[in-house]
């Protein structure tokens, strides 16, 4: 297969990235990525996962039931007391690291390398040692504590189903059911070999033989959604503390929204932040993907009474919020319950957003705090940007973070995760993400109502950034391409010697 090139490639990003990945055509002349090769990526943030609030740690066996939630005092020797809760019941160990005090320096330590084109790494929900890493061509490998390189043995593999490319093709996205492992299902989002091209969105039990494994039998359709091109696919899925599977779409690929529009169109799919429930109904779902995309289904999955469009005629039902042009890698907090998505621009701008219900983040009118109307989508003009998270004139919604595509932060910005570990008590609730091509860890931090946008941390990933994780301690994980792929590793963020 090809090297994912970014994430949607960005003409000024294309010598810099041609240079990391050798690849051929990786630039199209779109403005924004016709002819990328791959996707780089964030990981599916499983709702719930225990993680401490505040400087909080937990040194006793914590009880998983409900909501993440987390009571206590941290002390500096590393006592604590209270509980953590989280919404997939069972017991999840102790936090295991002493804390660190004061605001050390970022760093990223190595957990594993030897894999193939790795997008996502996510802990067990009641196991957080035990990593499972997404691999892009369709394998899913469960890496154990203490374990430094890619197992042989697989999770899951659905390579003969899984279009691995080119372009920003495959395997993309896993979500954990929110009463895993107690209820033995989780959920991948994949593009498949089918022609015409589609994102699938499954459901697979584990083997009821082997808790190790899944069972590839199992699988059930749950959503399928036409893909016209191969490019700006989304890909991430993940559960909130509502129990609703969140869905990222992006346009469909080529430049300026060239699926007949679809991000200004609230009757299709493509371009959204999609959320719906994953138990059958028995009322059939025929989900639309853009004005002129093939049909598929019926499908038989649940349109949440309270989403944002779920009464106004002429509407997908299943939308949650619109104007996104490739929301590669999401991730919610699970303490505050913000979603934070980020978005990989064309022309000229990434941004990262706090996703919420019914607004419209202004792709293909905007890109961060840009009108597109400078660019060569063209379009009417628009109104000034707002301020962060505010709506301006137009009713589009302002990024936290705007990432000018001027050769300085990258080509495409891969999203990132929430620090909530007890290990570094002082970085609790920071935001981290990263870029495919500059590699380099920034940060924020955002309430609801505060931000704090702390820039460039001073470190990089020792790879092209194609993804993210956590676990339900609240540690923070990037998967990287090593030297452009397709060999690929896991690192963890961690307080710098």
């Amino acid at each position: 297969m090809k090297h994912p090139s970014s994430i949607g490639f960005h003409p000024s990003a294309c010598v810099t990235a041609l240079a990391v990945l050798s690849l051929a055509g990786a630039c199209g002349d779109d403005g924004g990525g016709s002819g990328t090769t791959g996707t780089a990526g964030t990981t599916a943030a499983s709702s719930g996962a225990a993680t401490a609030t505040g400087t909080a740690t937990a040194t006793g066996t914590a009880t998983a039931t409900g909501t993440a939630t987390s009571t206590g005092t941290a002390t500096t020797d590393g006592t604590a007391t209270g509980t953590t809760a989280g919404t997939t019941g069972g017991t999840i160990p102790p936090c295991p690291y002493d804390p660190v005090d004061g605001m050390p320096q970022v760093a990223v330590e190595l957990v594993a390398d030897g894999f193939l084109l790795p997008v996502l790494a996510l802990g067990h929900p009641t196991e957080p040692d035990r990593l499972f890493v997404v691999e892009q061509a369709g394998t899913i490998r469960l890496l154990e504590p203490g374990e430094t390189t890619a197992p042989q043995d697989t999770f899951l593999d659905i390579t003969a189903a899984v279009d691995d490319g080119p372009n920003e093709a495959g395997l993309l996205g896993l979500a954990f059911h929110p009463d895993f492992p107690q209820d033995p299902r989780f959920y991948v989002n994949y593009i498949t070999q089918d022609s015409p091209r589609r994102t699938r969105v499954s459901e697979f039990f584990l083997d009821p033989n082997d808790p190790n494994k899944a069972d590839p039998s199992s699988e059930r359709v749950v959503i399928e959604i036409a893909q016209p091109a191969g490019n700006h696919n989304g890909g991430m899925i993940a559960f909130g503390a509502d129990g609703y599977l969140y869905i990222g779409m992006g346009d469909g690929g080529g430049a300026c929204d060239s699926a007949g529009d679809a991000s200004r169109d609230t009757s299709v799919l493509l371009a959204k932040m999609l959320r719906i429930g994953v138990e059958p109904d028995g009322t059939p779902d025929m989900p639309s993907a853009c004005a002129t995309c093939p049909q598929f289904g019926p499908f038989d999955y649940t349109i949440p009474p309270d989403n944002p469009f779920v009464e106004q005629a002429g509407t997908a039902p299943e939308i949650f919020a619109l104007g996104l042009r490739n929301p590669w890698r999401f991730s919610f907090d699970p303490p505050t319950g913000i979603l934070f998505a980020g978005d990989v621009g064309q022309d000229l701008a990434d941004e990262i957003d706090a996703i919420e219900a019914g607004r419209d983040y202004g792709w293909v009118r905007m890109e961060g705090n840009e009108c597109s109307s400078t660019t060569n989508c063209g379009g009417p003009p628009c109104a000034p940007a707002a301020a962060p998270n505010e709506e301006n004139a137009d009713g589009l919604t302002s990024p936290l973070v705007h990432l000018s595509l001027d050769g300085l932060n990258g080509c495409a910005v891969a999203g990132g995760a929430v620090y909530r570990s007890c290990e570094v008590p002082a970085w609790d609730g920071l935001y981290l993400y990263s870029d495919f091509c500059n590699r380099r860890l920034r940060g924020l931090t955002f309430d609801g109502t505060n931000l704090d946008d702390l820039g460039d941390l001073g470190v990089s990933v020792p790879g092209n950034v194609s993804g993210n994780g956590w676990n339900a301690w609240g540690d923070v994980f990037f998967t990287a391409f090593d030297g452009g792929g397709p060999a690929g590793s896991v690192y963890r963020v961690v307080p710098a010697p």
